[in-house]
C-alpha cells in the first residue's frame, strides 16, 4: 500500500484519543503550462446546457477527509446544497486516499463509481490510464469557466499533456514543525529556526546534545521530490511526465545524494530517530514534539488545523512552523503542490458530470477556499482567498498557516516545480524507502543508495509502462 504522506496525526499525552488527518534527467525543469488550453475530448457532456436539461440532480463524493478537516467539508457541502436547488451533494466518506482509489479502481468493473472522486496526487497518472475520467479541461470549455486567479503551480500539477486532467483542492506542502520552547532551552534562537539542511543538521545535533531531544525523521520520499523541485529539478524524465509518460528515473543527482548524505548523517549521530510513513510508528514524529522526545519534525502543513485544535494539552509546547529545509542556501525552484484534486467521473450522465462540475467550481471558489484553507491548514488556491479578510485575520494571528502559502508561490514556474507524474508513484515511493533504511540498517553508502533507488525505480516505471501498453 502506498505509503500515507497526507494522512498524519497529532496524538494528545497520557492515551488521550489519536486524532488522524489527511495530509504528497538532472537537468532543469522547462517551462510549464498552467493556462487552460482547447478542450480535450467533450465540451458538450460536461456543460451548463446537460445541468439545465435534468435538475435537481443528486450526486455522490467519495471524499478522503478525516476529522477537522472533514467537518470543515462538510459545512461547506452543507452550504453548497442548501445555496440553490439545482444539485444535491452527497459525501461518502472513504477511509483514506489509499482506500479510496482501491474502492475506485474495483469500481471500474463492478459498475461502483461515484460521480466526482477526491484522488491524491501521486494517483494522477494512473488516474488518466483509467480512461474513466473526463478531464476538467471540457467542463473549463463547456461551462466557459475562467481558472481566473486560482494559483498556477496549484493548476499545474493536475496539468498533464497539455489538458487539465482534474482541478486541485486540498493542497499542502511539507513544513517544519518545531518546539519554540525546545529551541530556548538548547541556547538556539527559537525565531530562527534552519532553513537549510546544514542548519537542520547542526540544529539537531545542538537540540539532542542539550537533552531536548532531536529530530523526528519521517521516512516519507516526498521529502526527496521536494528537495528536487526546490532545485528546479526534475524528479522523472519527459519533463516530469508532463510532456510524454514518464520512462525513466532522474533524482540520482548532486542534490539527491547530498538530501541522502543529511539523512544519514543525523540518523548515524542520534540526533534523529526515524518513523515510517505507515504502521503503529506513523505518528511518533509528531507526537514526539508533543511530548518532548524530538523537537522538531518534518509534515505536511494539513495537519495544522487538528493540532490547532490539541495545542492546549501541549503545555511544554510552542508551536513553530518553518519552510522546509533545503539543500541549496538559496533555493533555484520552488516547493511542488502536493495533496489531492477533484476528478469527474465520465461513466456518469451528461447531467451528473455536470452537477460534479458545479459542486467542484464552487469548492474552488473566493469564499470556499476561504473558509477551507483556515479550517485545515491547506493552502488557499486563489489569490482572492488569500487576500480574503478571513485569511488575513487567520495569518495576523496564526502565522504558521502562511508558511505553506508561501512556500508555493515562491521560487520559478517550470515542469520541476509542478511535479512528478508517474503510474507506479507508489511502489517507486516505496523503492527510495528501502533505500534510505539501506544507509541506516546495513551502512550503504548515500551515494550507492541513491543510485539503487533510481535503478529499482526504472524497472518500476518500465513494468508499469508495459503493463498498460504506455
Amino acid at each position: 500500500m502506498r505509503p500515507q504522506r497526507f494522512r498524519v496525526a497529532v496524538v494528545a499525552p497520557l492515551g488521550a484519543l489519536a486524532l488522524v488527518l489527511a495530509a504528497c534527467s538532472s537537468s532543469t525543469g522547462s517551462s510549464s503550462t498552467t493556462a487552460a488550453p482547447a478542450a480535450a475530448t467533450d465540451s458538450k457532456t460536461c456543460s451548463s446546457a446537460s445541468l439545465a436539461a435534468s435538475a435537481p440532480v443528486t450526486i455522490n463524493f467519495w471524499e478522503s477527509m478525516p476529522r477537522a478537516n472533514g467537518q470543515t467539508l462538510q459545512t461547506l457541502t452543507d452550504q453548497f446544497n442548501s445555496s440553490q436547488s439545482k444539485v444535491h451533494v452527497n459525501l461518502v466518506v472513504q477511509t483514506s486516499y489509499n482506500d479510496t482509489w482501491q474502492k475506485y479502481q474495483a469500481g471500474l468493473t463492478n459498475g461502483e463509481l461515484p460521480d466526482v472522486v477526491q484522488l491524491q496526487d501521486t494517483d494522477t497518472q494512473g488516474a488518466i490510464d483509467t480512461q474513466s475520467i473526463q478531464p476538467a479541461q471540457n467542463c473549463i470549455a463547456g461551462f466557459n469557466y475562467s481558472v481566473g486567479d486560482l494559483l498556477p503551480r496549484a493548476l499545474a500539477y493536475w496539468n498533464v499533456g497539455s489538458v487539465q486532467q482534474a482541478m486541485p483542492f486540498a493542497v499542502s506542502g511539507p513544513v517544519l514543525f518545531y518546539n519554540k520552547l525546545a529551541f530556548q532551552k538548547a541556547g538556539l534562537d527559537p525565531n530562527a529556526p534552519p532553513s537549510t539542511m546544514t542548519q537542520l543538521v547542526t540544529d539537531a545535533k545542538t537540540l539532542k546534545t542539550a537533552g531536548q531531544g532531536g529530530m523526528g525523521l519521517k521516512l516519507d520520499p516526498w521529502y526527496l521530490e521536494t528537495e528536487q523541485a526546490s532545485a528546479n529539478q526534475l524528479f522523472v524524465n519527459n519533463g516530469n511526465g508532463r510532456t510524454t509518460r514518464a520512462t525513466k528515473a532522474v533524482f540520482d543527482n548532486s542534490i539527491g545524494t547530498q538530501f541522502f548524505t543529511d539523512l544519514k548523517q543525523m540518523v548515524s549521530d542520534g540526533s534523529a530517530t526515524t518513523n515510517s510513513t505507515g504502521g503503529a510508528d506513523v505518528y511518533d514524529n509528531l507526537l514526539g514534539v508533543g511530548s518532548g522526545k524530538y523537537s522538531m519534525t518534518i509534515d505536511t502543513s494539513a495537519a495544522l488545523g487538528t493540532v490547532q485544535q490539541l495545542l492546549s494539552q501541549y503545555p511544554n509546547v510552542q508551536l513553530g512552523v518553518a519552510p522546509l529545509p533545503t539543500v541549496q542556501t538559496t533555493p533555484t525552484g520552488g516547493v511542488q503542490p502536493a495533496g489531492s484534486a477533484l476528478w469527474v467521473v465520465k461513466k456518469s450522465s451528461p447531467a451528473k458530470q455536470s452537477a460534479a462540475w458545479q459542486y467542484i467550481a464552487f469548492l474552488d471558489s473566493t469564499a470556499s477556499q476561504a473558509t477551507w484553507s483556515a479550517g485545515t491548514g491547506y493552502v488557499p488556491l486563489r489569490t482572492s482567498s488569500a487576500q480574503s479578510s478571513t485569511i488575513q485575520s487567520l495569518w495576523s494571528t496564526s502565522p504558521q498557516f502562511k508558511v505553506a502559502y508561501t512556500q508555493l508561490t515562491s521560487g520559478v514556474q517550470s515542469q520541476a516545480t509542478a511535479g512528478a507524474v508517474l503510474g507506479p508513484f507508489d511502489v517507486v515511493r516505496t523503492a527510495i524507502v528501502n533505500a534510505e533504511n539501506s544507509m541506516f540498517t546495513s551502512s550503504v553508502a548515500p551515494a550507492a543508495a541513491l543510485s539503487r533507488a533510481q535503478t529499482a525505480s526504472d524497472g518500476l516505471i518500465a513494468t508499469y509502462n508495459q503493463r498498460i501498453g504506455g
